[in-house]
């Protein structure tokens, strides 16, 4: 096939699929584990360590974010809040997905934050927790403000 052929065949599959190609080749994911955490009752929210990207991540902008974790204990009066730098989402179930970290850089951690109310319980354990980041390489998406 020839270069111009590849090149048409190419461009159709992006008007095809409406996106560009740059952004198609370059589309990909990370995955990072959140290590077990005791979360007491308490006045005072758990942080955990930053979940952190892969180093060869390089510029890229998030298009997605899901998380997942389990519970044992209370769920009733865990509150659960999935953060990057000052902005954090909260996670009303323990497993999901959101977009509000659109356009932002994906090779930045995400830390979770956990607060167990005092009339809940003694204590809950956080386990099997896992961020998975969807990016771009290119230009960043549009932020959309209304996303969940």
């Amino acid at each position: 096939m020839s270069r111009a052929a590849r090149m048409s065949l190419a461009l159709a599959m992006c008007a095809t699929l409406g996106t560009s190609a740059a952004v198609a080749a370059a589309a990909g994911s990370w995955v990072g584990a959140l290590p077990r955490q005791v979360v007491v009752a308490s006045q005072r929210a758990l942080s955990s360590d930053p979940v952190m990207p892969p180093a060869h991540l390089g510029q890229a902008s998030v298009t997605r974010v899901a998380w997942r974790f389990d519970v044992e204990g209370p769920v009733q009066g865990l509150e659960a809040r999935l953060c990057q730098a000052e902005l954090c989402v909260v996670l009303d179930a323990t497993h999901g997905s959101t977009r509000r970290f659109a356009g932002r850089d994906a090779a930045q951690p995400l830390r979770f934050w956990f607060r167990l109310r005092p009339q809940s319980g003694a204590r809950a354990v956080i386990s099997r927790g896992q961020v998975m980041v969807d990016f771009a390489r290119g230009t960043p998406p549009p932020r959309d403000k209304k996303a969940k």
